[in-house]
């Protein structure tokens, strides 16, 4: 990441709190974009702000992860689980290939399709409490829970211990935040060793007493002969609970925001507006690369092993591709948005974030309309940008 990434103090040099910045930053990326679309910041890695720049690197595969394959080695403490694995996250093929292969045969559409009635049930109950409440904090009493809930639901983690979810998931995000403070980082980390201990003695317990569920099921997926090792099965697990939970609980919240204070029309169709929110909000709103081999992109020449942070928020906000960028538009006749990214890479659980808002956002909407209760509140976290609160009232 870039030394400004790096180092909250950047903030400064934009006249930008970090508290404003993370409110709006889109006309910080417009005038980067502007005038650096791909830019060599000082460090000498390389921020990809234009969506044309963006798009090439999601589907180049000269651009790789890059990340070390290597195991994690486990503090002393949580010596007594097996040698963690890099998760398909942060693989490159043929690693990812074979990961993706054997993940993709058990995260199918006939599990969102036995997930949406409990989605229902879950998002009107939690809708009720705030209704018979007059209001309450968005964020805590709906856009958390919900997908916190679905996401233990799926991988059959017992309803006494889901609660314990919300506390290792907000902490284990601060991990991919450069920005974070190295304490906040490092609490991280130890959330990541708690989390992993946890699956460890549920999956041990999944490969005597299997359920309906997608961790017994990744316990049993098998290709040629091949199946996930005891060390991917918990980097599997852990990437499942982390992606398909803090997303979209951003997507959630930020997009309710989003409907109350823009001025735009209701949505008549949830599905094409569910798009232009993934678009408009960009819950992931950075990316990574590493240029495998010396490449031109854009015109600039990439060095072999430069780093490229692909800032998703900025491109997803490129007039070139998106009229009226900042702006919300139920009718956008094309909405070519890389809020799940593009390529090998792709969001596993596109789907499943498309489930639960395709059923939040409309439940939420269809009754009394929410309107601020106060002022929202942001995270501090640039990639996995977000709402901390959300007061309502009805």
């Amino acid at each position: 990441m870039a030394t400004w990434f790096g180092d909250a103090s950047w903030f400064s040099h934009l006249g930008l709190s970090q508290a404003e910045f993370m409110a709006n930053p889109y006309p910080v990326y417009q005038e980067w974009r502007e005038t650096h679309p791909i830019w060599r910041v000082a460090d000498g890695h390389y921020l990809i702000l234009d969506y044309a720049a963006v798009r090439e690197v999601f589907q180049d595969g000269r651009f790789i992860k890059g990340a070390t394959n290597g195991t994690m080695p486990a503090p002393a403490e949580y010596r007594h689980l097996p040698l963690i694995e890099p998760s398909m996250l942060m693989s490159d093929p043929p690693a990812h290939t074979r990961l993706r292969g054997l993940v993709n045969q058990v995260f199918q559409p006939r599990h969102l399709t036995r997930l949406a009635p409990y989605i229902e049930a879950t998002a009107e109950a939690l809708w009720q409490k705030i209704r018979a409440e007059g209001g309450g904090d968005f964020v805590a009493d709906f856009a958390f829970p919900l997908p916190a809930l679905v996401i233990a639901e799926l991988l059959g983690v017992p309803k006494s211990d889901q609660p314990k979810f919300r506390s290792w998931s907000q902490r284990i995000a601060k991990i991919l935040d450069p920005s974070q403070s190295p304490t906040a980082r490092q609490d991280g980390v130890a959330a990541r060793w708690e989390l992993l201990d946890y699956f460890h003695r549920l999956i041990e317990t999944k490969r005597t007493q299997k359920g309906n569920d997608l961790l017994s099921e990744l316990i049993q997926a098998e290709e040629a002969g091949d199946r996930l090792s005891p060390g991917e099965l918990l980097s599997t697990a852990l990437l499942l609970l982390v992606a398909g939970h803090e997303t979209t609980t951003n997507l959630l919240s930020m997009g309710t925001l989003a409907l109350i204070t823009e001025e735009a029309e209701e949505p008549t169709d949830w599905a094409r507006a569910v798009e232009e929110l993934l678009r408009f909000t960009s819950p992931v709103q950075i990316d990574a690369r590493m240029a495998r081999e010396s490449l031109t992109l854009g015109g600039v020449e990439i060095p072999e092993g430069s780093r490229v942070t692909l800032v998703i928020g900025s491109a997803n906000h490129d007039p070139a591709v998106f009229s009226r960028p900042d702006g919300l538009w139920w009718d956008r006749p094309t909405n070519p948005h890389m809020a799940f990214g593009r390529g090998i890479h792709f969001c596993l659980g596109a789907g499943l974030a498309r489930l639960e808002a395709g059923i939040g956002f409309p439940l939420v909407w269809g009754s009394e309309k929410p309107r601020l209760a106060g002022l929202p509140v942001w995270n501090s976290n640039i990639v996995l940008r977000g709402l901390s609160t959300l007061p309502i009232r009805l």
